[in-house]
């Protein structure tokens, strides 16, 4: 599958944006997977795994679990560009791919990247292994718990 998407679009304006596009790519003879209902955790994970990219569109917020989800299954995924400075991000171009919401950018984007599927490739297997490193549970414990004491360690003695 060339993009996987699976998701909400109920109230999303952005996601109905964004699956007009993926449309307008499946009519061009891409292999697009859509998904519009609810699926099992392990059907999602196995369709993530068979895409090159999967478009991960915000959910409530900027930063969401989907897209680590999408990078451990060793895909691509398909980001609309930061509004928020995050924790150890996703690198554009080396583990993620990212878009603006306007006009006809995720397109344009998609094609782009589907041009070199060996690079996709790649990149699924970086965004993994950054998954990995900074973002499970245990990784993201630890460095709470190391900017805590960092935090103390700084901090004015109390008056």
């Amino acid at each position: 599958t060339d993009v996987f998407f699976a998701g909400d679009l109920q109230n999303r304006p952005n996601r109905l944006a964004g699956l007009k596009q993926l449309e307008k790519l499946k009519a061009e003879g891409y292999a697009i997977d859509i998904v519009r209902d609810k699926i099992p955790r392990e059907e999602f994970l196995r369709r993530c795994a068979q895409a090159y990219i999967v478009w991960s569109p915000e959910g409530y917020g900027g930063d969401c679990f989907r897209h680590y989800e999408v990078a451990l299954a060793g895909s691509v995924p398909l980001m609309q560009n930061p509004s928020i400075q995050r924790y150890a991000p996703l690198r554009d171009g080396e583990q993620a791919i990212y878009y603006y919401v306007e006009g006809d950018h995720l397109v344009h984007s998609v094609r782009r990247a589907l041009q070199n599927r060996d690079l996709l490739a790649s990149m699924g297997q970086a965004a993994r292994q950054h998954v990995l490193k900074w973002h499970t549970h245990e990784a993201l414990s630890r460095y709470v718990i190391e900017e805590t004491r960092r935090t103390l360690a700084t901090a004015a003695p109390p008056r």
